[in-house]
This record gives C-alpha cells, structure tokens and sequence, in this order.
C-alpha cells in the first residue's frame, strides 16, 4: 500500500483508519466518516458503503470522532538539531514518526526515534518539518501538532544530492562518502567506483568535508 501522495495531505488533527481491502471494510466502522480517499483521490462515501470501491482505502472522521493522543516533546518549533538526533514523543498506542524534507523535491520519509541523518541533504534554514501519528488498539489514527521550522546544522561536512548521476572528478573535491539513493534505498559505492548510476532515476549522495 503506497500512501506517499496522501501522506502530503495528512494536517494536524487528521483522524482517519486505513483498510487494505474496500470491500471488506465493516460498514459499521463508517459511522462519523467526513471522506475517503483511496491511492487515486478522493471516493464517495456513498460508493464505499456500497462496496463498490476497491483496493485500499482511507477514511477521514469528523470531530465527533476522538482519536487518540500523541504528542512530540523534542525538539520543539524553530529548534536546531545535530546530526542523528532523538526525536522524544509521547503517545497513546503505536506511534510513527515521519520527517518532511528536500529531497529531490519535497516528500515524506518515515524515521525511527534515533533519526540517522547522515544521508540526508543539507536543507534550507528552517526547512525541516516532523511529524508524529499515533495508531490505538482500535485501529483509529490521529495526527498530532506538526513541529515546524527545524534546523539540521551541521559545522564541518555537507551533504548533497545530485540527480544525474556520476558528477566527475571536480565536483568531488573534498568528497568523503557516496551513496546511490534508489527510490528509498541508500547503497554505498567507493568514490572510486560510482560509476553510471545502477538504475534509471538513481540519484548520488555525497558527503563532503568542509
């Protein structure tokens, strides 16, 4: 199940339960349901009851729904965090953490609490943004307060990305490091053997020395 777009529309206060199945979706579990949206946009909720939307599907409740609690405790809006900082959260039920950067545009990527930034590029001041949704027993998700205009600093290296592929020997001085960046997956290659990229739409990560 590929929720990236929907992941994009999700806002503090988002209630909403996921069903892999339309079809075999409880008609009961509809009850407080605002709208739907499946991996291709928005569906009627008038079709849904009727199963006659398929594949997986999202359903948003109102605010006479209450979804569980969560919140992030650190770092707080406007902080600036080192590299591979701790996200602390509190949370009724399962917890997700999700961070909002530039990386080859704009998307989200889930995090653990012990959030590895070493492939991540360097990003604008205030360019980063967290996020914590919180799943109870009950399979009911909420969305807790976004943490806004965070800054990776970093004093004595750099990362940067670039789309197409193999930059040459040049744009490499000082380089210390270099991953292919495959869709989500991050493979480390010598600097002396990058090569051509492995796949179509691969992308380089280098980490320079300052």
């Amino acid at each position: 199940m590929k929720w990236l777009l929907l992941l994009l529309a999700l806002g503090p206060g988002d209630v909403y339960r996921e069903f892999p199945d339309a079809k075999s979706m409880p008609p009961e579990q509809l009850a407080g349901a605002i709208r739907a949206e499946s991996a291709a946009g928005e569906v009627s909720l008038a079709l849904l009851r009727g199963k006659k939307v398929e594949g997986p599907v999202r359903v948003y409740f109102g605010a006479s729904i209450e979804g569980p609690q969560g919140r992030i405790v650190s770092p707080r809006n406007a902080a600036t965090i080192k590299d591979d900082p701790v996200i602390r959260f509190e949370a009724e039920g399962d917890a997700e953490l999700w961070a909002y950067f530039e990386r080859l545009g704009s998307a989200w990527h889930r995090i653990a609490p012990e959030w590895k930034t070493q492939w991540v590029p360097d990003q604008p001041q205030r360019g980063i943004k967290l996020q914590l949704r919180v799943r109870r027993a009950d399979g009911l998700w909420a969305v807790a307060r976004q943490v806004d205009d965070i800054t990776l600093e970093r004093k004595k290296l750099s990362v940067k990305i670039f789309q197409a592929g193999n930059p040459g020997p040049e744009a490499l001085t000082r380089a210390t490091e270099a991953a292919w960046l495959v869709g989500e997956e991050i493979r480390p290659v010598a600097l002396d053997q990058i090569g051509a990229p492995p796949e179509k739409g691969a992308a380089l990560l280098v980490r320079f020395s300052r």
